[in-house]
């Protein structure tokens, strides 16, 4: 069940540039306002099996999730899992050239169960919200 959707094929950086930013938790945490905190609990940071906890802070809360990235292809792409009570999230962030710009894809969803729909269906239009206002941040970083 998705959660999250954004796609920009109109960045006006090469995918390499676009990349750098997504890989760099320094940049991101600039970027991100929500974003707080990121520890890692393996030695390599941008690697398939790097686990680590993120923290973020949305509407004057809280919020910690274990994740793992399950795919890495450097300047291309990333799939990480979050572990919730509710479900696991998959999350996918993808870049790709388009001529003289660059695309990004970012794209979370949820493993569907009884439970999950009335989560999904509360949480969905803030993180859309709150993402969509962060992703305008991260558009303006990179061109």
């Amino acid at each position: 069940m998705d959660i999250y959707s954004y796609r920009n094929d109109k960045l006006e950086a090469s995918p390499e540039e676009v990349f750098a930013v997504i890989n760099d938790d320094r940049q991101l945490k600039n970027i991100f306002s929500i974003l707080k905190d990121i520890q890692y609990s393996t030695k390599g940071k941008r690697a398939k099996g790097t686990k680590f906890r993120i923290t973020l802070g949305v509407r004057e809360k809280t919020y910690r999730f274990r994740n793992e990235i399950i795919e890495y292809a450097d300047n291309n792409k990333i799939i990480m899992k979050t572990r919730l009570k509710q479900g696991v999230i998959t999350t996918l962030f993808n870049v790709e050239s388009k001529g003289e710009y660059s695309e990004l894809t970012v794209k979370s969803s949820i493993e569907s169960s009884v439970g999950v729909r009335m989560f999904v269906l509360t949480a969905k239009p803030v993180v859309k919200s709150v993402m969509n206002k962060e992703m305008k941040k991260f558009e303006e970083a990179v061109i």
